[in-house]
């Protein structure tokens, strides 16, 4: 019995932390399809709806041609959708609803879509934990024996009771 606890057990952590990381660097471009800036960010989708914004944010920077921004710096972020890999622009700022995926300065500073385009260059998730279904089997086998075992166990000692 104690063997069918243990399997449900694991099997409840497994569900319980569905959290999924990222790491993200990206260009921004000019209008003209200069190169303006690069940077990195990093986050933790804390409440899992498959995209990181400011608060999961663990790690941001980036560098222009007139200075640097750094995770502390950020005023908003849009969101980055972390089933796609799609980074949106809607951050509010410069006087915009939307249009940009992040601003610093209270938001009068932006990277956005009136001036720039964004791209991808390396977007790795960290890959969420997952039970295989062998290993699900292979846990509700175990718990089935044990169940089992005790069970034949209990009838013999009727028996001889």
């Amino acid at each position: 019995m104690l063997l069918g606890t243990v399997g449900v057990s694991c099997l409840f952590v497994l569900k319980a932390n569905p959290a999924s990381a990222a790491s993200i660097s990206f260009d921004s471009f000019h209008v003209n399809g200069t190169s303006w800036g690069s940077g990195t960010f990093d986050g933790l989708d804390n409440n899992a709806d498959n995209s990181l914004t400011l608060n999961e944010l663990t790690a941001f920077s980036y560098t222009d041609l007139d200075g640097s921004v750094s995770l502390g710096d950020l005023f908003d972020f849009g969101s980055f959708n972390l089933n796609t890999g799609v980074w949106n622009a809607d951050a509010p700022g410069w006087g915009l609803p939307t249009g940009n995926w992040f601003t610093w300065n209270g938001g009068g500073n932006a990277v956005n879509t009136i001036w720039a385009s964004v791209t991808i260059t390396n977007y790795t998730p960290t890959p969420t934990s997952v039970p295989e279904s062998s290993s699900v089997l292979g846990l509700l086998g175990v718990s089935a024996l044990g169940a089992s075992s005790a069970l034949k166990r209990k009838s013999q000692q009727k028996i001889k009771a």
